[in-house]
């Protein structure tokens, strides 16, 4: 055990990779476990530092029993993270890293009544803990409880002015229309922290929102200067100088649609009125008579609502998307028969013999579609639909709007069925979502492969 201790805290596991082969002959309460277990964890084995772990729970330690929840975490093995947890709170019912892991592994799997009773056991014992406030405020704001939403955020912000708090604080007023008070609650935080790049985009979109859109470029600009590679803040700067570009980058998307993702389907649905999945259906409908659809390709799948209009008439539905928690939500709903992290041109490439590929308010993040026009000739089969909504455009091209979003003028999308040898069978204009800047209207599409 000496031996394997000292070589370890050098960085050599190979002995402590042979002891845990024996591990029955090692007292569970033995110190030297739990300094194994770190010297795994900091190594990268976690796999090494559970077996560790497994052993030193026996004793029944708190932190054993919780470090085992932490490492079946950091493995992806949630369901058992959760027990794992769960069996340190019989012991040790305060412990509140315990509680508040549990609670957020609670949400992450949808039980959110249970992650609230999580939450709120932690303000039981801390009344003050701005950690179990703010995961309660997170967790209303996923609900669409934003009154409850905005007190909790508040009394956080009270007792820990700190970036993380008053981030969340911003979301909620954002939502409800207030960046006004938004960005005069942020200004002592960033005084503070005047170098957390997330704050001065926090900035720049309460700006941009306040129609103050030298305010915001700037800011922008200086969490660009703190992190050149902030792909958010450089697409809000294109958008808005009037600088066009092909695509917003990836890792916006994807960081956007991780944090949206929780409250997606009730703010779309429910405060802005989004109707293009349903628009869609219909005029699919309409032009291709309800016929089955056999193999669908659903491109930003995202938590599955086209997939959900098109039941009944779409037979196995594959989902890509960029964001991880949105295919985690997607896969919770049933109705796909497979789903992938993917952009939509690789997904496309990788696909062939396809009745319809689904696209609806994709390209809002997509300016340049003709590598995506490319897969879906290659991937459809003959007579197979390419179906999906844009924002409408002007002129002869794609537009990167103040928004952030793109739009795609009717010209450009013909001018690319005409190069990728497809069919317009339908182009019907209506209105995709309602919003902040008023109601956004677009181009419905239904476009064919020839048989």
């Amino acid at each position: 055990m000496e031996e394997a201790l000292t070589k370890a805290r050098t960085g050599d596991l190979t002995k402590a990779r042979t002891l845990s082969r024996d591990l029955g002959k090692v007292p569970p309460g033995h110190p030297s476990l739990m300094e194994l277990t770190v010297a795994a964890h900091q190594a990268g084995d976690l796999v090494l530092a559970l077996k560790f772990l497994d052993r030193a729970a026996v004793s029944g330690s708190a932190d054993a029993l919780y470090g085992r929840g932490v490492i079946l975490a950091s493995l992806g093995r949630l369901d058992e993270a959760r027990t794992a947890f769960a069996k340190c709170l019989e012991r040790f019912p305060t412990h509140e890293p315990a509680l508040t892991n549990l609670g957020g592994l609670e949400h992450l799997a949808g039980n959110l009544a249970e992650a609230e009773r999580c939450y709120r056991a932690v303000l039981d014992f801390a009344p003050r803990s701005a950690l179990a406030l703010h995961n309660l405020a997170g967790l209303f704001l996923a609900q669409g409880r934003r009154d409850e939403a905005e007190a909790f955020a508040r009394r956080a912000v009270e007792i820990e002015p700190g970036p993380d708090t008053a981030l969340r604080l911003a979301d909620i007023l954002g939502e409800a229309g207030r960046h006004a008070e938004a960005a005069a609650m942020l200004g002592p935080v960033l005084d503070a922290y005047p170098a957390d790049v997330r704050l001065w985009r926090a900035v720049g979109h309460a700006a941009k929102k306040q129609g103050r859109t030298l305010d915001a470029v700037a800011a922008y600009r200086t969490a660009l200067g703190l992190d050149p590679e902030d792909g958010e803040s450089s697409h809000m700067v294109a958008a808005l100088t009037g600088t066009n570009t092909e695509r917003a980058p990836a890792d916006y998307v994807r960081g956007f649609f991780d944090t949206y993702a929780d409250r997606f389907e009730s703010h779309l649905v429910e405060e802005v009125g989004y109707q293009a999945p349903a628009t869609l259906r219909a005029l699919y409908e309409r032009v291709g008579g309800g016929a089955m659809l056999d193999s669908v390709l659903d491109l930003g799948c995202g938590t599955g609502l086209t997939a959900q209009a098109f039941q009944g008439i779409a037979g196995r539905v594959f989902g890509i998307d960029l964001s991880p928690r949105m295919l985690q939500l997607a896969g919770a709903s049933g109705l796909y028969a497979g789903l992938r992290e993917a952009d939509a041109a690789t997904a496309l490439a990788r696909s062939t013999g396809l009745a319809a590929v689904l696209a609806t308010d994709l390209f809002i993040y997509v300016g340049d579609l003709d590598e995506i026009f490319a897969g879906a000739a290659s991937a459809l089969a003959p007579g197979g639909w390419f179906l999906f909504s844009v924002e409408s455009g002007e002129g002869e091209g794609y537009t990167l709007r103040p928004t952030g979003r793109y739009a795609q003028s009717p010209a450009y999308i013909r001018a690319l069925i005409a190069r990728h040898g497809l069919e317009e069978v339908a182009c019907e204009h209506g209105r995709i979502r309602g919003g902040s800047d008023g109601d956004i209207d677009g181009d419905y599409w239904a476009i064919r492969k020839p048989v």
